[in-house]
């Protein structure tokens, strides 16, 4: 974040504000003209929203005080928060079950209630603001969105084993997605001939994408979505986080894990910001729905924009707002001072990349710390470095003991980095630490080093190593070659006995490593290349290039290595979740376009229809008959790809239904041609097969995709002027020198 964002944070709280109602109305007073706050306004700024009331000011009231201590509400006051609110323009808002509906549409999320309440009975602060525009963004922040595509129960198996999915519970990206559903299918008009937008399957699309491992980082998805976006998006650009989303780059920190600002507490909305103590509390907003209006546009905005880099200055500065000196206590100066003189010593196997520290040990294994919270409490996190381009980590878990607080954390670090610099002395105490060694091999050699390999490692520490191993009845070095031991038959036979119960024990995680190993084979690492040219031109290890890499691998994000380390759990998930064969994803295309996902077959196979139906009789259209094939027109220049037989037959039911009859095959393609009329009951027919195809992707929830085809329409005696969607080559392989298919 730029020091320009903190100065502005800090104007806007103003410097000699204390009190929290004091800098709220300094906020206020400074952004009151801004379009982050505009955007909700009434054109006419002396109306009162609100034409009718559901109950006296009185019995509203006693509905607030009810609320605020927890009470339950009578059934009375229940059906009169159910009778609701009338809005200007015809806008109906009530409340049941702490959801809020608009004109009888749920919102995705829960309301802080009595902010709502308190919002809606005051006439003096609701006066020239347009209600239905907050009350529909503050309900559409559903920021478990992203993960809502798998079912609850293989979520939470996933989580238990690894953080595979914790990176894409994006809540920033999860709720300006729920947010385009709700409005686009509830709020928007739809285009001619259609029951609903077209626009709330597009981001549905862009989240089963999000949630969906492709190859592709979740950041990477999330940009070209929004830079493949529909040209219907364009219908919401008047607020001001849709246009930073059109232009959204990622964030330098891409494992940024900022909690949702905005949080609902007794039924008041609040906001996270930063205490004294530097600890984080919840400070309450003011029901104002200027405030409203700044730190919804503000949350809605990428994390990556001005205006969201604002919020979290605003969070940070809440009681910073004077420059101040902050005193260091003389502990953590000196354990900082120890930190330093043993990062400065040991400038060659030491090396520090913002809050990455790379400790490469004795036999040339690559050790990252970072300062968080890792396994038993410990207030760092340790990787292995496993190979770099393609980046690969794996967990390391040294250190069972308990940690305190008082001890300061530089020390901590210290005992680390020495602890790892002698790895090998280190593995005679900690287990953990010596089975890595024996089963990895030091960063860029082979799974089985030959004697050419074993030049280029210190003979020395090699030797030391052997001889710790060698104490250990259970353990080998797996990446030598194994040597006949003195005591063989006794190894041999106490092997024997205890064969079966290692197996039993070890036999899922042999398992998976031999999975993860196979793939790693798969993908030669840049680590590899070098250690093989160094062997061949007889010069020493690499590891000048190594830092290098590693420091390149850091500022590109390391989301690509943890989903690269997650191979093995990345295939079960699919194992375990059932195929949904008709939202099929071509890699091959942009996330969230129009070929694929539930916009294939809202906006993709509702065209097919509509051209079929436009078709006077003796027109024919052609499709081929393997997978891959074309569909294509003769009247018109649409072209859709049929990936599989299942689209196929959904193109013959289309046929049948209009009125088309096979007329022969030409090579690899079928000719179809109208011979009569469509069915009486075709639109009937028609929906019935959608919704049977629906009910088997995660789609089924969802608006009806039948609210997306037109109705039957009578056979044209000749061509009509076909709407220029029905001219568009939406076929896969057309991507280049053709319009943008969006």
């Amino acid at each position: 974040m730029s020091q320009g964002s903190h100065d502005e944070a800090i104007e806007m709280l103003g410097a000699e504000n204390k009190s929290a109602q004091k800098r709220w109305k300094s906020i206020v007073q400074s952004t009151s003209q801004s379009k982050d706050v505009q955007w909700a306004r009434l054109s006419d700024i002396s109306k009162d929203p609100v034409l009718c009331s559901p109950c006296t000011d009185e019995e509203l009231d006693e509905i607030k005080i009810r609320i605020s201590n927890g009470q339950r509400l009578s059934n009375l006051q229940k059906q009169q928060l159910q009778r609701g609110f009338q809005l200007v323009g015809d806008v109906h808002v009530s409340i049941a079950e702490g959801k809020m509906m608009i004109n009888g549409s749920t919102l995705p999320a829960q309301v802080p209630l009595l902010s709502v309440l308190n919002l809606l009975s005051s006439k003096k602060s609701r006066i020239g603001w347009n209600l239905e525009k907050l009350l529909i963004a503050l309900g559409s922040m559903n920021t478990a969105a992203i993960s809502a595509t798998l079912p609850h129960h293989i979520h939470r198996r996933f989580m238990r084993h690894n953080h595979i999915l914790e990176s894409k519970q994006k809540p920033g990206a999860a709720a300006v997605l729920s947010w385009v559903e709700w409005v686009s299918e509830n709020h928007l008009s739809p285009p001619e001939d259609c029951l609903i937008h077209p626009l709330g399957a597009w981001s549905r699309d862009v989240r089963s994408c999000l949630t969906t491992p492709n190859g592709s980082t979740f950041e990477a998805n999330l940009k070209e979505a929004f830079v493949h976006h529909p040209p219907t998006l364009e219908c919401l650009v008047q607020f001001p986080w849709i246009p930073r989303w059109m232009v959204y780059t990622s964030p330098i920190q891409v494992s940024t894990n900022r909690p949702w600002p905005l949080q609902i507490v007794n039924e008041k909305l609040k906001l996270i910001v930063r205490s004294k103590n530097n600890a984080s509390r919840k400070t309450s907003v003011p029901d104002n729905p200027a405030l409203w209006a700044l730190l919804l546009s503000y949350t809605y905005s990428p994390m990556s924009s001005e205006a969201g880099n604002l919020l979290y200055a605003l969070q940070y500065n809440w009681t910073n707002t004077e420059s101040t000196v902050s005193s260091i206590s003389s502990p953590i100066k000196r354990s900082i001072q120890l930190l330093r003189q043993v990062i400065d010593s040991n400038s060659d196997r030491i090396f520090v990349h913002d809050q990455y520290m790379l400790v490469i040990g004795r036999l040339g294994h690559f050790f990252e710390i970072k300062v968080g919270r890792g396994a038993h409490g410990a207030p760092f996190i340790i990787k292995s470095i496993d190979s770099l381009e393609p980046r690969s980590s794996t967990p390391l878990c040294i250190y069972d003991s308990s940690f305190h607080s008082s001890v300061p954390l530089g020390d901590t670090i210290v005992s680390v980095l020495l602890a790892l610099l002698d790895d090998v002395k280190t593995s005679t105490e900690i287990d953990s630490l010596q089975k890595y060694l024996c089963h990895y091999p030091p960063l860029g050699f082979p799974r089985l080093l030959h004697e050419g390999h074993l030049r280029l490692l210190n003979t020395s520490t090699l030797a030391e190593f052997k001889k710790i191993v060698d104490q250990s009845l259970d353990s080998r070095i797996r990446w030598l070659k194994e040597s006949p031991r003195e005591n063989g038959n006794e190894f041999e036979q106490i092997q024997g006995q205890n064969m079966m119960h290692l197996f039993r024990r070890n036999i899922a995680f042999n398992r998976n490593r031999w999975q993860f190993d196979n793939h790693r084979r798969a993908r030669t690492s840049r680590c590899d290349t070098l250690v093989e040219h160094a062997l061949a031109a007889d010069s020493a290890l690499p590891h000048p290039q190594f830092i290098e890499l590693w420091h390149e691998s850091l500022e590109k994000g390391d989301e690509e290595g943890h989903m690269h380390n997650n191979y093995v759990h990345r295939r079960m998930l699919r194992e375990i979740v059932p195929p949904q064969i008709p939202i099929a994803t071509n890699n091959r295309l942009p996330t969230g376009d129009i070929r694929n996902g539930e916009r294939r077959f809202c906006e993709v196979f509702s065209r097919v229809w509509d051209a079929m139906m436009h078709h006077p009789i003796g027109s024919t259209f052609r499709m081929g008959v393997v997978d891959g094939g074309d569909l294509t027109f003769e009247h018109c220049h649409l072209g859709v790809t049929l990936r599989n037989q299942q689209e196929r037959r959904i193109v013959r039911r289309f046929a049948n239904l209009l009125g088309f009859v096979e007329n022969g095959t030409f090579g690899q393609r079928m000719v179809f041609v109208r011979r009569d009329h469509a069915r009486t009951t075709a639109f009937r027919d028609l929906s019935t097969f959608l919704n049977r195809i629906q009910d088997n992707t995660y789609a089924v929830n969802t608006s009806p995709w039948r609210w997306h085809y037109i109705q039957v329409v009578k056979t044209p005696t000749e061509i009509p002027t076909l709407r220029w969607e029905l001219e568009q080559d939406l076929r896969d392989t057309k991507r280049k020198g053709v319009p943008r298919n969006r």
